[in-house]
């Protein structure tokens, strides 16, 4: 089931004693895992702790935790787990709260986002390393400047659709509600409120609300007033497109970066343009963190261990192996110079992290079946379909 990949540290052989080994489970590949390598070999020989990496799919790690953890088997660190699992690994009892290991004052430093993301409860249940989000990726060839504002981009769009060439695409089959959530979110819709103690509240929901049938309104609209999005546009044939040098403008995330650099693409990576009112557009975030096993027996040392992989120097060198953007403020800073990383880092500064809790995942089914109907016809009922959605919602609670 697992590939183990072992990493004998340099012990220090005057030690009069040292921690036992700890095992951390990473679904990392490529240059990102040659990151996490030497990162744990400079660990091992600056502290004389053994580490040994187990290879994990990401789809797998909840599962595997959730079943070994309490049995002794697991993990001392998970690195990383994405931030929407901490729900359902936290609920089963087998995260530990790490906030009596990293003071205020060391997490200072990554953003408050990122923290708000591995945060439940009041607890902080991971250190986040990385975020990942949407941002406009723009193709240099056929667009020369990024658009100011919406308005110019939807003009430019219309303007550059031809029979052989999409202006702007975004998805709107399939996943039709992470990608367009910027819409939702900006107008005024949300998924779920918070309490006084700012806990997530999943009894307060806003996808049936003004804001959220107002941007289902534009969503249609990009169909069938501008004339952008033909039916049908799910995410192989929009990444496709771009790659292929047939779209000009798309709304995609860092995880597409290295396949249009393969295809030698010039693309710039910035935030969706605010509309003329001032409005901006951010939607969802993605925050990968270093998660704690609570049934290790080596808590103190997996702590260190975890600190020393978020600290801004490791953050930098993640950034520059793997293209991660940073969660670190001060490793934004030291990457600034990167057009790619600071061009999502910017259209992430007023991103949302997605929900946390279990009940997100009550979500995605109905909203994605609500985008649908409501993009079928340029007449469709979308108040109804919307409430529809919100008592599927809340039937599924």
């Amino acid at each position: 089931m697992q590939r183990t990949l072992t990493l004998l540290a340099a012990l220090l052989a005057f030690s009069l004693g040292h921690a036992q080994p700890l095992t951390v489970w990473t679904h990392f590949q490529d240059e990102s895992l040659g990151w996490l390598e030497a990162e744990v070999a400079a660990f091992s020989a600056a502290f004389g702790t053994e580490v040994e990496l187990v290879y994990v799919p990401v789809n797998e790690i909840v599962q595997n935790m959730l079943l070994n953890a309490p049995e002794g088997q697991g993990p001392d660190l998970v690195a990383t787990i994405p931030h929407d699992q901490l729900g359902q690994l936290a609920e089963g009892g087998v995260l530990a709260n790490m906030a009596q290991y990293a003071t205020e004052d060391y997490v200072a430093d990554l953003t408050e986002q990122s923290r708000l993301a591995f945060t439940l409860n009041g607890q902080l249940f991971g250190l986040p390393m990385y975020v990942d989000g949407l941002a406009l990726i723009v193709n240099r060839a056929l667009v020369s400047e990024g658009p100011e504002t919406l308005e110019e981009l939807l003009n430019t769009a219309q303007e550059l659709t031809t029979a052989d060439t999409y202006g702007f695409l975004q998805v709107q089959e399939a996943d039709t509600f992470y990608h367009n959530y910027v819409w939702i979110r900006s107008m005024g819709g949300y998924v779920f409120g918070r309490d006084e103690a700012g806990n997530l509240n999943p009894s307060d929901i806003g996808l049936a609300n003004e804001g959220t049938v107002q941007a289902a309104e534009f969503i249609r609209s990009l169909r069938y007033d501008y004339e952008l999005i033909p039916p049908g546009v799910n995410y192989d044939i929009m990444h496709g497109q771009f790659l292929e040098e047939g779209a000009a403008m798309v709304v995609n995330g860092p995880w597409a970066i290295p396949d249009y650099l393969a295809a030698g693409i010039n693309v710039d990576v910035m935030p969706l343009p605010p509309n003329e009112d001032g409005t901006t557009y951010a939607g969802f975030m993605g925050v990968q963190g270093v998660v704690m096993n609570e049934f290790s027996a080596n808590k103190l040392e997996a702590a260190n261990l975890a600190k020393w992989l978020i600290r801004a120097d490791a953050q930098v060198g993640l950034a520059e192996a793997g293209g991660r953007i940073p969660a670190s403020q001060g490793a934004a800073k030291q990457v600034a110079d990167d057009p790619i990383i600071s061009g999502f880092a910017a259209a992430l500064a007023d991103a949302e992290p997605m929900p946390n809790i279990p009940e997100m995942g009550a979500v995605w089914t109905p909203m994605q079946t609500a985008l649908a109907l409501i993009l079928e016809n340029p007449d469709s009922d979308i108040a109804g379909i919307l409430e529809r959605a919100v008592s599927e919602i809340r039937g599924s609670e």
